[in-house]
C-alpha cells in the first residue's frame, strides 16, 4: 500500500495532474475540495468559525470565498487565524482518509501546505509540482484576475520553491504544454506503480 502526497506553489497545476492520475486509477484526497466544502455547509464548525471571525464574507448563507482570500492575503495574522481554524479539521480528516488505504491501491493527496505543516511523514513519499515563477504568475493573473505583485505577495506567504524542491522525492515540472504535462504524469504513474510494489519510501525528511 503506498499513500503519497502531492504539493507545489499556487498556480502550478496539482489539482490537474491530482485529475489525471486519478483518471489513471488513484485514489485521490484533495484538500482544497474538502475546505471548499465546509464554507457551503452551514452546520460546520469551520463554516461557523469563519462567519464568526470574518463576518463580512457571508453571501446568501455561503462564504464568499474571494472576499476571504482577500482579508486573509492582506496580513500574515489573518491568514495564521484562518488556517488554525481550517487545518485542524481537514488534518483529522486527512488521517481518517489514510488510514482507509487499502493494499494494492495506489492514494494520493494534494496537500498545499504539506511542507509549511511538516505533515511530510504521514505519506511515504513527496510529489513536487514545479513551474517556472512567469509561468505560475501568468496563470494566477489569468485565474484570480490579481496583478504581478498581489500574486509575488501571496507566494512570499510560503516556504520558497527551493526548499521544496531538497525534500522531494519525484517532481514534474509544469511549465510548458498540457500535452509534455500529460508526458511527465506517465512518468509519474510508471514511478508511482514502482514505488508501491517496492519502495520502501522515506518517510520523514
Amino acid at each position: 500500500m503506498g499513500v503519497f502526497a502531492i504539493t507545489g506553489d499556487l498556480g502550478s497545476g496539482k489539482t490537474t495532474i491530482l485529475n489525471l492520475l486519478r483518471e489513471k486509477g488513484a485514489k485521490v484526497f484533495n484538500c482544497d475540495e474538502v475546505v471548499h466544502s465546509y464554507y457551503k455547509d452551514k452546520k460546520s464548525l469551520v463554516y461557523k468559525k469563519i462567519i464568526t471571525f470574518f463576518p463580512s464574507v457571508k453571501e446568501n448563507d455561503r462564504i464568499c470565498r474571494k472576499k476571504l482570500s482577500q482579508i486573509v492575503f492582506s496580513s500574515k495574522e489573518k491568514l495564521t487565524q484562518l488556517e488554525e481554524i481550517v487545518h485542524p479539521v481537514i488534518i483529522e480528516d486527512l488521517k481518517k482518509w489514510i488510514k482507509k488505504a487499502k493494499k494494492n491501491r495506489i492514494y494520493i493527496a494534494e496537500v498545499p501546505l504539506l511542507f509549511e505543516k511538516n505533515l511530510f511523514h504521514l505519506f511515504k513519499e513527496v510529489i513536487l509540482v514545479y513551474a517556472k515563477r512567469e509561468a505560475l504568475i501568468g496563470r494566477l493573473r489569468k485565474k484570480l484576475n490579481l496583478s504581478q505583485r498581489e500574486i509575488k505577495k501571496r507566494l512570499s506567504l510560503y516556504l520558497p520553491i527551493r526548499k521544496k524542491i531538497k525534500k522531494a522525492d519525484f517532481i514534474v515540472n509544469n511549465s510548458f504544454s498540457l500535452l509534455r504535462l500529460k508526458k511527465e504524469v506517465d512518468s509519474l504513474w510508471e514511478w508511482l506503480k514502482e514505488e508501491n510494489r517496492y519502495g520502501e519510501g522515506k518517510g520523514k525528511k
